[in-house]
Parts: C-alpha cells; sequence; structure tokens
C-alpha cells in the first residue's frame, strides 16, 4: 500500500474524534464510541480542534484518501489537563490506527512525522497510556520515558501510566 502524511487540518475535528475513539481503546474497552461526545475526560482532546497550537499528522492510503493512522498534540492549562499533563508548555500526545492496520508501521510513520513537527516549537510531549498497550513498545523506540510514579487506575479500572519524551 502506497501511503500518504498530511497535517491534520483545523476543520477536521470529526477525523480527530475518530481517531480517538481508537486511541482510546473504545471498542476493546467494550465502551461505545459516542461516550466520547459527552464524556469530559475524552471531549478535552478532539472538542474544537483547530486552536492554533493544536497539531496533527494523518497517514493515508495513497489510492484511497482513506484516513489509516492519526496522531497529535494539544496544550492543557493545569485545570484541563489529561492525564499525561507535565506542564502547561507540553503538549499531550494521543494517536490511533485502524485496527486492521496495525502492526504495520503506520503509527511509527504518523508519531515520527508529529515529533519533526512539534519538536521546533516545544521542549517535549508527553502521553497517557495503557500498561497492556501495544503501543507502549513504539513510545519505547521514540525515546519517551515512563515517569516514575505516575501509575494511576484509568477509566476502565486497569493500569495507566505517563510517558514523557524530551527534546
Amino acid at each position: 500500500m502506497e501511503i500518504v502524511t498530511r497535517s491534520v487540518q483545523p476543520n477536521e475535528e470529526t477525523l480527530i474524534y475518530s481517531f480517538l475513539t481508537l486511541a482510546a481503546r473504545m471498542p476493546e474497552a467494550d465502551e461505545p464510541i459516542q461516550k466520547a461526545l459527552s464524556d469530559p475526560f475524552l471531549r478535552k482532546y478532539w472538542h474544537e480542534w483547530g486552536r492554533p497550537d493544536d497539531t496533527g499528522v494523518v497517514v493515508e492510503d495513497a489510492s484511497t484518501g482513506m484516513a489509516i493512522a492519526c496522531a497529535w498534540v494539544r496544550l492543557f492549562s493545569r485545570e484541563q489537563a489529561g492525564t499525561g499533563f507535565v506542564g502547561e508548555d507540553i503538549p499531550e500526545l494521543a494517536m490511533g490506527a485502524l485496527t486492521n492496520t496495525r502492526g504495520n508501521g503506520f503509527g511509527t510513520i504518523a508519531l515520527k512525522h508529529l515529533i519533526d513537527m512539534v519538536r521546533p516549537h516545544y521542549r517535549g510531549m508527553c502521553l497517557s497510556v495503557r500498561d497492556d498497550n501495544p503501543a507502549v513498545r513504539l513510545y519505547e523506540r521514540f525515546s519517551f520515558k515512563k515517569v516514575a510514579g505516575s501509575e494511576m487506575t484509568n477509566r476502565i479500572g486497569t493500569l495507566s501510566f505517563n510517558m514523557y519524551l524530551e527534546f
């Protein structure tokens, strides 16, 4: 499959929402994807996409234009903080890939492009990830480090922790 990458545009809130449901592993957790429409914890990662500091990359199938992976960052204030929050000047990463495309390197491509876009503007990026998520290995390959003492019980009752990539 030939792929192309491009920036997520300010008017692509629906795209971010769709990939958030994958990033949050909602289908795997037996959660309805509609929960992301109203749940304040999930909504903050996609709602009103296109703010000045919102940055994202989408990987598409070149022959169909179908999005297959997406990675994005967003800044949060301390009051809005996501679970991966490190600081108001450190964007929080979220990413997802279509279930049937995982393990084919599309997430790697999206993350590499996103890091290249973000690195000149910030001193790092952070994320929260479930302990059992295979993406932990991907983050480690990019030198994300587990934040000591950040382990927490997540919204579905399993273990999550934060990771940080210093530029």
